[in-house]
């Protein structure tokens, strides 16, 4: 049986404490964390926050902490930036540290991948990228190659939109090696119009996401091509929900939706 967490771009909006209660209430098996500021995105800094991180510890209390949200390889990034937010996550048990490919230029961003890859070992925890075609580590085959020459310890965060959107399929999936996938994302959604274009990747939009079995993905394919009942990371943006729709009320819609899909 799948394990499921909450990825924190799925209550994005929500300030940290508010965030975890939604989780417990809905009886996820654990959560994501958004330590560090991701472009375009909201965010409500923790570190240095000694009076929100003590409360944060004794909210989770020893809650699943599982991957830290998001660690962006950037033209001008400058991997040692990344350490405290890195520090506290582990602090918090954390296991992964999201890493998205935001660099034209390959070998700094390899370089930089690297660096960062030895900058978590610090803390215990491993790297994971994500690739995405809204930015320029946009498919699978780059992410392999990432990993490949940075010669680390890393995994990756399979986005079941981002791969369909990037032309990946299942079987390109279930041809490498299980010990790339320890988890990966769910959701579901729908390719825009002309997509796959390797064209524009980089320069696409966010795209649109869909509760699982309300979309066009092929779900069950790609759950059929990874290791066996991984967990899995439950990204379902609350701009989906019906208007009205409080943090708590989407986390417990979120995942009685994934649950049951999963489940059939």
């Amino acid at each position: 049986m799948h394990k499921l967490f909450i990825a924190p771009t799925s209550l994005q909006d929500t300030p940290p404490l508010d965030y975890i209660d939604a989780t417990f209430h809905a009886g996820y098996d654990g959560i994501g964390l958004r330590v560090h500021r991701s472009p375009g995105l909201p965010f409500h800094p923790v570190v240095g926050d000694a009076a929100l991180i003590r409360d944060m510890r004794a909210r989770l209390n020893g809650f699943p902490v599982f991957d830290l949200y998001s660690f962006y390889l950037e033209p001008a990034t400058d991997v040692s930036a990344f350490a405290s937010a890195m520090e506290l996550g582990a602090s918090f048990g954390a296991k992964y540290a999201t890493v998205m490919g935001a660099d034209i230029d390959w070998s700094r961003q390899r370089d930089n991948f690297i660096k960062t890859c030895d900058l978590a070992r610090q803390f215990g925890l491993v790297c994971s990228l994500e690739f995405a075609v809204i930015r320029p580590l946009a498919t699978l085959p780059q992410t392999v190659r990432l990993i490949e020459e940075s010669k680390r310890d890393a995994v990756m965060c399979i986005d079941p939109l981002h791969l369909a959107r990037s032309g990946g399929t299942p079987a390109d999936v279930k041809a490498l090696d299980a010990k790339y996938f320890p988890y990966a994302q769910i959701s579901d959604g729908v390719l825009e119009p002309g997509e796959p274009n390797p064209g524009l990747f980089g320069k696409l939009g966010m795209g649109q996401r869909k509760l699982p079995g309300e979309g066009t993905l092929p779900l069950r394919e790609l759950l059929a091509a990874l290791p066996k009942d991984i967990p899995l990371s439950v990204e379902l943006p609350h701009s989906l929900a019906p208007a009205g729709t409080s943090p708590r009320d989407w986390a417990t819609m979120t995942l009685q939706s994934v649950r049951s899909y999963v489940g059939q």
